[in-house]
């Protein structure tokens, strides 16, 4: 996630607003102290809305394209993002609420669609995401609640959607869950609920579907691994320090774990 930071920085970085004369349109609103908000626009048509209160907040945007949208609302301190999005019709919404929140999103093809959560009412955020996806028609949501959860998720193909929500419990919440799709029309939804749960998902093919649910307890980790098509796994935990491998090669496989307390 660094490297990546540190890549939108060295391409955006001395520019506060660019914005050919087709069309694009970039609003950006700051109230506070020490905010940086960068939007460059090439293509026609692109917009960028940006709003951030607080101390500290950085949000950096590139779009290169047309019909893409990002919104951005930053209300807290030190929030920081990097988003780019190359294509067409491309949709990001982002919201952070509380401090210390990190998002970096990358988006390249035709109506892909990003919506990120990251809140913490204890105002120690401190929630971390990364997304990528390329193809046409993917759909990402993230839900991450209270702090210190991360979630990687990365899809490749036409189709795919990606569902993760995160509600944590404790002083040091710390859920994980990290997703890779290739491949066409494969969905995947995690649930995590209380403190250091994992979760694992790589799909390669096409029409898979896990779906994940961690409550109810501390320390539990899965892994799903398909490849082929069509294959489905379900996987729920309650309780503590509970374990689950799923792997299944081949084409319409089902698996299902159930594990409580």
């Amino acid at each position: 996630m660094k490297v990546i930071t540190l890549v939108l920085f060295a391409v955006l970085i001395n520019v506060r607003l660019a914005s050919s004369q087709n069309g694009n349109m970039a609003n950006l609103n700051q109230l506070g102290q020490k905010n940086q908000a960068v939007a460059t626009q090439e293509g026609t048509l692109n917009m960028v809305n940006i709003s951030q209160q607080g101390d500290g907040n950085n949000h950096l945007t590139l779009q290169s394209g047309s019909d893409n949208e990002i919104n951005i609302s930053a209300e807290g301190n030190k929030n920081r993002g990097g988003h780019v999005q190359v294509g067409q019709m491309n949709m990001l919404n982002v919201e952070q609420s509380n401090d210390g929140h990190k998002a970096v999103t990358i988006q390249g093809g035709e109506r892909n669609q990003i919506e990120l959560i990251q809140k913490d009412r204890y105002n120690n955020g401190a929630n971390e995401a990364m997304i990528i996806q390329g193809g046409s028609d993917n759909k990402v949501r993230v839900n991450q609640r209270l702090r210190n959860s991360r979630v990687f998720i990365t899809q490749i193909g036409d189709g795919n959607k990606g569902d993760v929500y995160q509600y944590g419990a404790g002083d040091y919440v710390n859920n994980e869950a990290y997703l890779t799709q290739y491949g066409n029309e494969n969905e995947a939804d995690i649930d995590q609920l209380r403190e250091d749960q994992t979760v694992v998902v790589s799909q390669n093919g096409n029409a898979n579907e896990v779906k994940s649910t961690q409550k109810g307890g501390v320390d539990n980790q899965s892994m799903v691994l398909q490849f082929g098509n069509a294959n489905a796994a379900k996987v729920s935990q309650e309780g503590d320090r509970n374990r689950s491998n799923v792997i299944q090669i081949g084409n319409k496989n089902n698996a299902l774990v159930e594990q409580i307390r």
